[in-house]
């Protein structure tokens, strides 16, 4: 597989993992009350996991001969930083969700070197994994809505 075209996808994988919307909350943790423990939990579990895949990524590119470039956060996550936790709980499924398709279209890139594609669909699975806590998560804050 060409280098530079297996840096590209992993700068690609490591701008998802370091500038996703977890990443973001984790520097500027929106308002949350006390019985959304478990939904905070949630988020910080996804930004942990997150932070050992980006950095995985990042010595991956390196040994590569490439620089990391995560790139910078979307302008539009500012705007969320006076919402609740639990509303920005069906944002981060939403982005998640977008993330996972950017992470399968990496996985495809990288099918040429095959540690570097077993890498990428380790993230995927871990990140499907994410997605289906976060929605198991939504259901029970909807339920205490309900209630």
């Amino acid at each position: 597989m060409n280098a530079s075209k297996a840096i590209l996808a992993l700068n690609r994988l490591l701008g998802l993992l370091c500038r996703s919307l977890p990443a973001y909350l984790a520097d500027a943790p929106p308002w949350t009350r006390g019985n959304h423990r478990r939904l905070w939990a949630a988020f910080e579990r996804l930004f942990a996991d997150q932070q050992l895949y980006a950095d995985r990524v990042a010595k991956a590119i390196v040994d590569l001969g490439g620089h990391p470039t995560p790139g910078p956060f979307p302008g539009e996550f500012a705007s969320k930083n006076d919402l609740s936790a639990a509303f920005l709980l069906r944002e981060a499924i939403d982005y998640l969700e977008q993330d996972i398709s950017s992470i399968e279209q990496c996985c495809v890139q990288l099918e040429g070197d095959s540690a570097l594609h077993a890498l990428a669909e380790e993230i995927l699975g871990n990140a499907k994994g994410h997605l289906d806590l976060l929605g198991e998560v939504a259901k029970a804050e909807e339920a205490k809505i309900a209630d």
